[in-house]
């Protein structure tokens, strides 16, 4: 379905269902001393999913023996497969809005069933998450609210969202444990036979070019990205891998036919699942990335990092590892998209400068500088 139709929906139809649904106040309940069933929803984003990691681990240590649900996107059950925090995974297809919203109902009837203890809502400030909350009657629910969303009155309880603060410190917050440090996962099993292939022959550098349809904005220029693999291949010192998903091989396949070699290069995009995905950032000597996706993966496996950022801001998204490197401008009008916005980009030029003003000349120096003390 289309974003922008969706985030429209969700605005307008959520609000005045929220004002329909609202939960009385005086009926809220105390956290529950037990569990036996833990809902956590959180449907948009690889790498938001990837940063409540360490939220639904801090649960699974308060409540061993409750059964963790995890409510997404089916696209997103790969990468939730590979993280292992859930004991049941349960998906909803993106789809036509008519069979969405029936089999939206459907959802609801089957999570009614189960009689959930406690509802964590994930997600930020959309209606449609919380309205799921709402109708799934669980014991106890909390969900993320400001002034200028009423959604909170679905919930029994309500956390701030703190923009000044790590996304994945909102989602501790919110679970009320901001004490759990770490993001590592590990156990990931061996790359895809291509992937392989890149391992036995040189050490070897990920890039990858994309942002996701939410913000296309976030895209350092193609044509940098070029400059940038030109100069790492003449140095000869790695393999240069490139990623990408299936609705992006053609703007990484464009990419890699401007460049003046291929010899070391190796465009894999469209041809990795998430797990080999994740596996590949693991044999990497560093990833070289936008704000996306795959910049969380690196995080939660701490490799050495290099992110571009723009529309976004660093405080909110940036890497979690220990050896990163940020190109960030700052501008007046950075950061444009947050989650008090629903993550939409509001660039008052015709490009989004924060991304196209950089100095392609004083990354590759950075760069150079960051991979020789690695």
């Amino acid at each position: 379905m289309n974003i922008g139709l969706m985030k429209y929906a969700d605005e307008y139809i959520g609000r005045i269902l929220c004002a329909l649904l609202g939960r009385d106040k005086s009926q809220q309940s105390d956290f529950p001393e037990t569990a036996d069933n833990v809902l956590f929803i959180k449907f948009w984003g690889m790498g938001s999913i990837i940063l409540t990691a360490p939220a639904v681990k801090a649960m699974r240590q308060k409540f061993p023996q409750a059964k963790l649900h995890y409510l997404t996107f089916e696209s997103n059950r790969e990468v939730l497969e590979v993280l292992g925090i859930a004991d049941s995974i349960i998906t909803i297809k993106l789809s036509n809005p008519f069979k969405f919203n029936i089999d939206t109902l459907k959802l609801i009837k089957k999570l009614r069933q189960v009689n959930f203890d406690i509802v964590y809502d994930f997600e930020f400030f959309t209606y449609y998450s919380a309205l799921i909350n709402r109708l799934v009657k669980p014991k106890y629910s909390t969900g993320f609210d400001n002034r200028k969303n009423k959604r909170g009155r679905l919930f029994t309880h309500t956390v701030e969202f703190n923009d000044h603060i790590h996304t994945r410190d909102n989602f501790l917050n919110l679970v009320n444990a901001s004490n759990i440090p770490s993001l590592h996962i590990g156990g990931l099993t061996q790359p895809a036979t291509e992937a392989k292939s890149v391992l036995v022959k040189k050490p070897y550098i990920v890039l990858n070019p994309n942002a996701s349809k939410m913000a296309y904005e976030r895209r350092l220029p193609a044509e940098n990205f070029v400059k940038l693999i030109d100069e790492l291949n003449a140095a000869a010192k790695y393999k240069l891998v490139l990623t990408g998903s299936q609705e992006e091989i053609n703007y990484v396949s464009a990419i890699y036919h401007r460049l003046k070699s291929k010899e070391h290069v190796l465009d894999l995009s469209g041809k990795l699942n998430v797990n080999e995905l994740f596996s590949l950032i693991a044999g990497a000597e560093c990833l070289i990335t936008n704000d996306s996706g795959p910049l969380h993966i690196a995080s939660v496996l701490n490799k050495p990092l290099i992110a571009f950022f723009g529309p976004e801001s660093p405080v909110r998204y940036g890497p979690l590892s220990p050896r990163q490197l940020v190109f960030y401008r700052g501008l007046e009008c950075s950061p444009c998209m947050s989650v008090s916005n629903s993550k939409t980009v509001n660039c008052i030029y015709n490009e989004p400068k924060c991304m196209t003003g950089f100095d392609v000349d004083e990354i590759i120096n950075r760069i150079d500088e960051f991979m020789e003390k690695l």
